[in-house]
């Protein structure tokens, strides 16, 4: 049955349009236990509820550094099925986004394995507040003053397999390029984000209650942009985890998840370049707040590793 889902996982990557880059994805550190971020196929692959809500302020002490906020919700209907809801807010420099997306999963089971297939579809509102710049001149004929605004609708695909102890993931979140243009000529605000995510957890046979999961998250964009995370996490006690994450081999960061009960887990994460911009900020801080809960008929409590 594995083989079958292997198969199945080749099968998706290639039906997938390969696309062109502009504004980026908005990044995230503490991801590893909640992938519906960045693959609809996530959206109630336990068959729980699950709400997350995350904030993140990269480059802290620096003038217009993102300042990204979330709201996820997703939950299975049945063992079979799952949806959510995805809400985000990105603001970087004059930019402030607001994004929402609707999405719907099927999921495939066979005993310990499940293989999910999702998709999701919804907009996002570009926004732009020019009043932020200190422009020298304003007949800069690349700037369009003019053009504060706009809304694209997009659409999104992802696929997810996982057991007790693997995962891996293989998505592209806004299929279509975000193009804009002001009657002559046309730019691209946004290209596709393609992300391939892993993980494995290696438990301790002398130790009760600890484990290791290293994970990785690949993500590329057009012109041959490719960026890599590898992380290891340890979990004490089945209660804390504490990690590392080494990010383009040019930033580091550490975060540690308190799993407070069954139902509510809290989580920080702090990460510091390593390139000349280590002197200029106080390091990029994310805050996570997780509740899972039984709902709906046919739910339950499970334990789980991401």
């Amino acid at each position: 049955m594995l083989k079958k889902y292997i198969l199945l996982l080749g099968f998706f990557s290639m039906i997938i349009p390969v696309c062109l880059q502009a504004q980026q994805d908005p990044l995230y550190n503490i991801y590893t236990f909640n992938q519906y971020m960045i693959n609809p196929a996530y959206a109630g692959i336990y068959n729980n509820f699950n709400a997350n809500l995350i904030t993140r302020k990269q480059w802290a002490g620096i003038d217009g550094t993102p300042l990204t906020n979330v709201l996820s919700l997703h939950s299975s209907i049945d063992r079979q099925f799952g949806a959510g809801v995805l809400l985000v807010n990105d603001q970087l420099g004059v930019n402030n986004n607001f994004e929402g997306q609707l999405s719907f999963a099927y999921k495939l089971i066979n005993g310990i394995s499940t293989l999910a297939f999702g998709v999701q579809g919804g907009f996002i509102s570009y926004r732009y507040d020019y009043n932020k710049l200190n422009l020298a001149f304003v007949d800069d004929e690349g700037l369009d003053l003019n053009n504060d605004a706009f809304n694209k609708a997009n659409f999104g695909a992802g696929v997810f397999y996982m057991n007790d102890v693997f995962y891996l993931g293989l998505s592209v979140p806004r299929i279509l390029n975000a193009e804009v243009g002001d009657g002559v000529a046309n730019s691209t605000r946004y290209q596709p984000h393609y992300y391939l995510s892993g993980g494995y957890v290696i438990k301790s046979s002398s130790v009760s209650g600890f484990l290791l999961k290293p994970t990785f998250l690949l993500r590329y964009t057009g012109g041959n942009q490719l960026s890599a995370d590898i992380s290891v996490n340890a979990l004490f006690g089945n209660v804390f985890w504490a990690g590392v994450t080494l990010r383009n081999v040019n930033g580091i960061g550490i975060n540690a998840q308190v799993q407070a009960s069954r139902s509510f887990r809290f989580g920080y994460s702090f990460e510091l370049p390593t390139n000349q911009l280590v002197n200029d900020n106080i390091g990029t801080h994310e805050l996570s707040l997780m509740v899972e809960l039984n709902v709906f008929k046919g739910q339950f409590d499970i334990e789980r590793y991401f």
